[in-house]
């Protein structure tokens, strides 16, 4: 009788054995024949249950947007305030050593996202999945009240996607530069912001 392989059950054991290599080597260092290694699995296996290096790194992309969706779900979001809406924006920035590890990939994926129309594509999708949630995130402050009616939803998500890629970008490349304080007082400060009126008229 021939064998049954749960090809889910070696997916995530693939996936598994990636962020393992990311905490330990650093993102730099995933490649097929590393991860295959972690996983106790021959290269070939690789392709065979994932595919390309790009579609493995979307499987952990993918990963991390849920893990981060699944904090902020536990927020309840329902009873959205401004220490919960900081909360939020806090998540999407790698501010513990297990964060900065896992947004290595993201590092990763814009370093070869130049060369590479696949590691494109799984860039794009990480994008935006941060835009949506921020999407979802200004639209909660706007229905509680936390949001000024001159606010453009629209604009104010860009700007918080600037605001925290900038943020990300130092602490993976200083972690001695912004504290974790540091970045709480930086994104509460910008909840409080977008309460007042917009300064500048958005075009």
């Amino acid at each position: 009788m021939p064998k049954i392989v749960d090809h889910d059950e070696r997916r995530r054991v693939i996936v598994e054995a990636l962020w393992r290599v990311v905490a330990r080597d650093g993102a730099h260092e995933v490649s097929v024949r590393h991860v295959a290694a972690e996983a106790g699995m021959p290269k070939s296996s690789i392709g065979h249950y994932v595919g390309t290096m790009p579609q493995l790194m979307g499987l952990a992309v993918d990963q991390l947007v849920q893990e981060n969706t699944d904090f902020i779900v536990s927020l309840d979001l329902l009873d959205l305030d401004a220490d919960k809406a900081t909360e939020v924006l806090c998540a999407l920035v790698p501010v513990s050593e297990r964060r900065r590890h896992m947004s290595g990939v993201w590092m990763l994926l814009a370093a070869q996202a130049g060369a590479d129309p696949e590691f494109a594509e799984v860039l794009r999708r990480l994008n935006a999945s941060v835009s949506d949630g921020l999407a979802d995130l200004v639209r909660g402050m706007q229905q509680r009240g936390l949001l000024d009616s001159s606010r453009d939803i629209d604009f104010e998500v860009r700007r918080l996607h600037a605001l925290i890629d900038g943020l990300s970008l130092q602490c993976m490349t200083d972690s001695a530069l912004r504290s974790e304080a540091d970045i709480r007082a930086i994104l509460r400060a910008e909840v409080a912001a977008l309460s007042e009126p917009c300064a500048t008229r958005v075009r």
